[in-house]
């Protein structure tokens, strides 16, 4: 499932510089100035009052996992982000951002998360009563289910 449902989202901001720094630091094989320069976007995130920025330094946070060792806590990042990007989508009512939450716990293969965020979604879209926003949350739920581990998606 390597590529997202519904478009990449890198939105540019006043993270933007720091992750390009980022990614030159992991060209240059410099893990230390990697982390920081990932460090500063994540910290220019979550100062800005949106969710866009946050899921675009998650997604970031996961090419640290180029360098041997990261991996764990490149996830471990990454999940906390998603999850704090979840929880502002959720409170300024964007459906948007709840399902591109919903997805990035999909790639991580976090699929009781994705349930959660899915049920997020559908009380979002019910709140609208747009018959289209409701029937986009139900297909999109049946597409990131299709990526489940069998065992797992009678949940999603």
């Amino acid at each position: 499932m390597g590529r997202p449902m519904f478009g990449k989202i890198e939105t540019l901001g006043p993270w933007t510089a720091h992750i390009q720094a980022m990614d030159q630091a992991l060209k240059s094989n410099d893990p230390g100035e990697s982390i920081r320069a990932w460090r500063q976007a994540y910290s220019s995130a979550l100062s800005h009052p949106g969710w866009l920025g946050l899921l675009t330094v998650a997604n970031a946070s996961l090419r640290l996992s180029a360098f041997p060792g990261l991996a764990r806590d490149a996830a471990a990042r990454a999940r906390e982000t998603y999850w704090i990007a979840f929880f502002r989508a959720r409170q300024q009512r964007s459906l948007n951002g709840v399902l591109h939450a919903a997805e990035a716990f999909g790639l991580l293969g976090d699929y009781s998360t994705v349930e959660q965020c899915m049920r997020v979604a559908e009380g979002l879209a019910t709140r609208t009563g747009d018959t289209e926003e409701m029937d986009r949350v139900r297909l999109i739920g049946a597409r990131l289910c299709d990526h489940a581990p069998v065992e797992e998606r009678s949940a999603v």
